[in-house]
């Protein structure tokens, strides 16, 4: 903690009034291990743009609400986003306004040319950055590899093919602890 906090140098540590006993871990205390795999009460999103294929993101949008997670569209802009089948998408957000951090997972069904477009922007690169800080899972299409990559994401086993909607779901209930140590020192 002292050094996190930059102290140097630092302080000789306090003499306790009475002896320290070390306790066991009370479960009544913890939230990680006791949290229940499940999608219930949770919000993902999918982010989409013009041209996105229709197909994956019904197919996606049918998976996670079967598995009761509320799930919003977001996009580079509000509105008149048409999706492959030529039908406009009823978008919920966008991009640059609502952030990763809103939500408990991130999916991403992108036509290749919009990855290209999208990862020179910093809202898109941020979007993408923060879901992997924040350890969420993330279902990256072939076209959002692009934007990962300028991002400086490497993906790990919590970033998965949004065709593999099963994978997505299993992936979505938790996060990834293990990504921590590689994305910030933990003093």
């Amino acid at each position: 903690v002292a050094k996190g906090l930059g102290l140097s140098p630092v302080p000789d540590a306090v003499q306790p009034a009475v002896p320290v006993q070390d306790l066991p871990v009370s479960p009544a205390t913890r939230i990680i291990d006791r949290m229940k795999p499940t999608l219930e009460g949770r919000c993902v999103a999918i982010l989409v743009d013009e041209g996105s294929n229709a197909e994956s993101v019904a197919a996606m949008r049918k998976a996670l609400e079967a598995a009761k997670a509320s799930v919003k569209l977001i996009a580079p802009r509000l509105g008149g986003i048409r999706l492959s089948d030529g039908k406009e998408a009823a978008i919920d957000g966008q991009l640059a306004g609502s952030p990763s951090a809103q939500f408990d997972a991130v999916a991403s069904i992108i036509p290749l040319e919009s990855g290209k477009k999208l990862a020179k922007q910093a809202a898109a690169q941020n979007w993408f950055r923060d879901a992997f800080g924040h350890l969420k899972a993330i279902a990256a299409c072939k076209g959002t590899h692009a934007i990962l990559e300028a991002a400086g994401v490497d993906p790990d086993a919590g970033v998965v093919d949004p065709g593999d909607t099963k994978a997505f779901v299993k992936a979505a209930v938790t996060r990834f602890w293990e990504r921590e140590p590689t994305l910030r020192s933990l003093a």
